[in-house]
């Protein structure tokens, strides 16, 4: 059984896919450290079961524990981004419930985005997605609204639930070990640095603007269709196709950026915000500074998003019989499209896939 599990809960868009990534391939060395990782590639399913999926709680956190009593390795890792929008209480229940001996052997780390970097690259990931398709202004109304950005308030209650075994750690490339969120969490895990990554962890690229762009064109026709029981396949070819386009150089798209209005909008929002995250969390001014830095990096007017601005009429006309070949795709065998899409690392084998649907 493992002596030791550590809880790597996010945030969402701090290279969460790329320590996933080695952790599955087991693509890591270190002397004398063994790691149990139980997921095919995340514990997605599991976190979701705190939120959404309550009924098979029960199953998933025992067959998780399970597998870490049957582990011969040290350390047991559990890694999904979706703890972000669980309560923490209800994940102490859950474990307290369900694997309770080891609620006093467990560390927990999340890591946290500037506040003006992840208003962003949440909205490029909503966006992609198909679930955002208004400005990035409006992105800002939306988190301010709905407390995403507020972390003091979250972090603060996770800290109140776990003690000192909760530990936040800031996503900037200065502050990580050698500048790579893979090796500092590594280094949280195995709480030494004698360790090697055997795999490449360089984090796709962002979407560029014309990406966003496209893929907002394409979700539009997506959503013209109204097929509602499609949302889940268009999420995750929005995903998928995301990662492909972040896996080719670009050739010269256009970042996505804030106009100076809405950034100096952003730094007021959460300066207080801000403030307590690196009084209470980082002991020294991190978040702050890149919060007083992000109009200075701002462009002055707001980048378009709209496809005429960005594609000629034959660009849009081909884009739109693309969305709708993709279309007809997902609503000939939805379940089978979502597991095509997936890398062949993160899907069930074929003939176990083919059989649980006949199941």
């Amino acid at each position: 059984m493992v002596e030791e599990l550590v809880f790597h809960l996010g945030d969402c868009k701090t290279g969460t896919t790329s320590v996933q990534s080695i952790l599955a391939a087991e693509a890591w060395e270190a002397p004398g450290k063994s790691i149990c990782y139980t997921a095919r590639f995340n514990h997605i399913p599991l976190a979701k079961t705190l939120t959404q999926d309550t009924d098979n709680q029960k199953q998933r956190f025992v067959k998780t524990r399970q597998q870490l009593a049957k582990s011969d390795a040290k350390i047991g890792v559990i890694s999904a981004e979706h703890f972000e929008f669980v309560d923490p209480e209800v994940l102490h229940d859950a474990l307290k419930k369900y694997m309770p001996k080891m609620l006093e052997k467990m560390r927990l780390v999340a890591y946290v985005r500037p506040h003006a970097d992840r208003l962003v690259s949440s909205f490029a990931e909503r966006s992609k997605k198909g679930l955002f398709m208004r400005s990035l202004e409006a992105m800002h109304d939306k988190a301010d609204d709905g407390g995403l950005l507020h972390y003091a308030p979250r972090l603060r209650k996770w800290r109140e639930v776990f003690g000192d075994r909760y530990e936040v750690r800031p996503f900037v490339r200065s502050e990580l070990l050698n500048g790579d969120v893979v090796q500092d969490f590594f280094s949280f895990a195995l709480r030494t640095t004698d360790f090697k990554i055997t795999q490449e962890t360089q984090a796709n690229e962002s979407l560029s603007v014309e990406d966003i762009s496209m893929m907002r064109l394409l979700h539009q026709t997506f959503r013209d269709d109204e097929t509602e029981s499609l949302v889940e396949q268009r999420k995750a070819f929005g995903w998928f196709m995301s990662e492909h386009l972040g896996n080719i150089p670009s050739a010269g798209g256009t970042k996505l950026r804030m106009h100076k209005a809405l950034a100096e909008k952003v730094a007021e929002t959460y300066r207080e915000d801000a403030e307590i995250v690196d009084r209470e969390f980082f002991g020294r001014p991190i978040f702050v500074p890149a919060l007083e830095a992000a109009p200075g990096k701002a462009i002055d007017e707001p980048q378009s998003l709209n496809p005429k601005d960005n594609f000629s009429p034959e660009e849009i006309r081909r884009y739109e019989a693309f969305a709708s070949i993709l279309q007809h795709l997902m609503a000939s065998d939805p379940k089978h499209f979502n597991w095509a899409l997936r890398p062949e690392e993160q899907r069930r084998p074929l003939d176990v896939f083919l059989k649980n649907r006949k199941d």
